[in-house]
């Protein structure tokens, strides 16, 4: 077996900051937190209640399992809905809008509910996915921030999330729109929680690891 080379001719570290980066100042930061915070404001204050209820009645009548779907950014935040979901002892699951369409659909049936998350509501592989899902009959649910775009008009449910603008300052990166996203949706699943009666104990009883089961299981 061979050894090493005691020393290795690599470049070193370039000293002091890169001429193109400029110190950030704690007034700029503050400001950036204060932009988000009124753009969530701004989310809060214009959401539609009556759709917001309409879909937590929904999935708090479901008969069968509550799927979730979703590209890139919004991907993420719908797979971690449905794991908030599975937590509280509620039928969900992640599905993959790529892995649907080759073979994943067979998990879907009449019974189910399948919420599609997307900020423009014109993302192509939701838009594919669609007339696959309708046919397995599953009650499809739209959440977008876009006014009247392809997925809302195809789906039998839509639900806005009113966005103002993302923070990014070129309005593109996604970090205000999932964060609502993600407000509602964990909101919704509280909701669901308290309508289904969940105990602490039933809770505890899905989360046996770490600080929850600790505190609640092996007290």
């Amino acid at each position: 077996m061979g050894s090493l080379p005691l020393s290795l001719d690599l470049p070193s570290p370039p000293l002091g900051k890169p001429p193109h980066l400029q110190l950030l100042s704690e007034t700029t930061l503050l400001n950036l937190f204060k932009s988000q915070q009124n753009h969530l404001n701004y989310f809060f204050q214009n959401l539609d209640f009556s759709q917001a209820l309409s879909f937590t009645q929904t999935l708090l009548n479901s008969r069968g399992t509550i799927f979730f779907s979703g590209v890139g950014k919004s991907g993420f935040v719908a797979r971690k809905i449905s794991q908030t979901l599975v937590s509280l002892d509620i039928r969900s699951s992640f599905l993959s809008p790529l892995d649907a369409l080759h073979g994943d659909i067979g998990a879907l049936s009449s019974a189910d509910v399948l919420v599609l998350f997307s900020k423009s509501g014109s993302t192509e592989e939701l838009l594919r996915l669609l007339p696959c899902a309708r046919a397995k009959g599953v009650y499809l649910i739209s959440v977008t921030s876009v006014s009247n775009n392809a997925l809302a008009n195809a789906c039998d449910m839509n639900v806005h999330l009113p966005l103002e603008r993302e923070l990014c300052p070129f309005d593109l990166a996604p970090v205000t729109s999932t964060a609502i996203q993600m407000v509602f949706g964990d909101t919704v699943a509280i909701a669901l929680m308290g309508a289904r009666n969940l105990t602490k104990e039933q809770y505890a009883a899905n989360h046996p690891a770490g600080r929850i089961g600790k505190s609640l299981i092996f007290k």
